[in-house]
């Protein structure tokens, strides 16, 4: 599906809904055109759905392009339309000129019809925003996840910033119809269920934790929960580098490792939703133990955490390196952009740190490139915004060990979201069953 076809999406489901209404407004022109409609609309995805709202932000559409789009008739458009428009979910306005010179009536998605609310919870940082239907950012509030103090503090701490999201952005409450969580550790997204979160200390603390139920349960309203590296490759897919691609892997490295796929336009979650554990490819066969039980995990080898933890080992044993005097001495303060700021200042020991990671990564995403023969891969997260040049090396793994076809037609590129990508995408992602619950009660 092209562009415009993910756009008008969103119009298709309302029009489909609202079939049995408006019928009375075109009865005479409902026969073989509504017939072939309701089967092209069938095949309509909820991926679809929220990639039309964030389409719609810059592209109006008019009655005559959804006639042609769907089958239907002209009358049974404008009726549905009609319908939609007194329920104040849909706008027109003078669109743009046709052939004929004469401006077309062009309508949009109310961006106020409905607000939700993001919510990124990390193994650093907790991230809530608040966005209207169509994604554009009202309030954010960012503070620390403190996973150390254990799940409980956690959740009354996560729970705690919703509230106050809700409280403080300025939006009547009663228009705020959902939130989007996504999480760091292995989930369920059928269930709402966390499974586990491989990270030191925290297997135990987040075994098989109904988190989607309990928040439906403080905060009496749909809620969705899903991974969230998958929640940062469809804010990509929706506002960033992937908004005009079909085809694309985002690759998150942080102080984990993960991947989202997007496929013919849609998030590739697999049969049981666990796609896209990139971090978890084995890249030495004998190397360290991972939390998820096997050895020489990618997550272990490139991570940030793996990283931080190759620098600071190093000058506990006597290198000498340029970090230790951007700390202070204080080895604890060491992060990836400390590594980063002493690796532009030619420090030998964060190149190597630097350069073992990306070859570990140059060596799983060849496997990737070779499986999937991406045309693009977008990298995010703390390493990559810290360190963007990291590419070139990368770049230059791949060349050696990716098949010669498809390692020349992949291209690589560093996501300008920024860190609230994580939440806009949980936000986008609970906004489809929104738009939907709109439509169905409108109509």
């Amino acid at each position: 599906m092209n562009k415009a076809g993910r756009m008008l999406c969103a119009w298709c489901l309302a029009f489909h809904s609202a079939i049995p209404k408006a019928n009375v407004h075109a009865k005479s022109t409902a026969g073989r055109s509504q017939g072939s409609g309701e089967q092209s609309l069938s095949k309509i995805s909820a991926e679809g759905v929220r990639c039309a709202a964030a389409d719609t932000q810059k592209k109006n559409v008019s009655r005559v392009e959804l006639v042609k789009l769907t089958g239907l008739s002209a009358g049974l458009i404008t009726g549905i339309t009609h319908a939609l428009m007194s329920k104040g979910l849909v706008t027109e306005a003078l669109g743009r000129p046709s052939t004929a010179g004469r401006k077309p009536l062009a309508l949009n998605v109310r961006h106020d019809a409905a607000y939700v609310v993001g919510v990124d919870l990390g193994s650093f940082y907790l991230r809530v925003v608040a966005t209207d239907i169509l994604g554009n950012l009202v309030y954010k509030l960012r503070t620390e996840t403190s996973l150390s103090e254990g799940r409980e503090r956690v959740l009354d701490k996560t729970f705690t910033a919703i509230h106050k999201v809700i409280n403080e952005c300025g939006i009547p409450k009663e228009t705020i119809r959902g939130i989007g969580m996504g999480h760091s550790g292995i989930i369920d997204p059928a269930t709402g269920v966390v499974l586990s979160f491989p990270r030191p200390g925290q297997m135990t603390e987040w075994k098989n934790v109904p988190l989607q139920h309990m928040l439906e349960q403080e905060f009496a309203m749909p809620c969705i929960l899903e991974d969230s590296v998958r929640a940062i490759a469809l804010s990509e897919r929706c506002f960033g580098l992937g908004r005009n691609l079909e085809d694309f892997v985002y690759i998150d490295v942080g102080m984990g490792i993960g991947a989202g796929i997007i496929l013919n336009g849609n998030l590739y979650k697999g049969p049981g939703g666990g796609a896209g554990e990139f971090g978890h490819m084995t890249v030495e066969e004998n190397g360290p133990l991972c939390c998820c039980g096997n050895n020489g995990c990618l997550e272990m080898m490139a991570s940030c955490a793996a990283i931080i933890h190759a620098a600071r080992g190093a000058i506990e044993q006597g290198v000498d390196s340029k970090i230790r005097e951007l700390v202070e001495g204080d080895l604890k303060r060491i992060s990836i952009e400390i590594i980063a700021e002493a690796a532009q200042e030619n420090d030998s020991l964060a190149f190597r740190v630097f350069h073992e990671a990306v070859s570990h990564i140059g060596v799983a995403l060849a496997d990737v490139v070779n499986l999937l023969n991406p045309g693009v891969v977008v990298f995010g997260g703390p390493l990559f915004r810290a360190a963007p040049y990291l590419l070139e090396p990368l770049k230059r793994v791949i060349k050696q060990r990716a098949l010669e076809r498809s390692a020349n037609q992949v291209q690589l590129s560093v996501s300008n979201l920024g860190s609230e990508g994580g939440a806009l995408g949980a936000a986008r992602a609970i906004s489809e069953r929104v738009i939907e619950n709109l439509y169905r009660q409108a109509l």
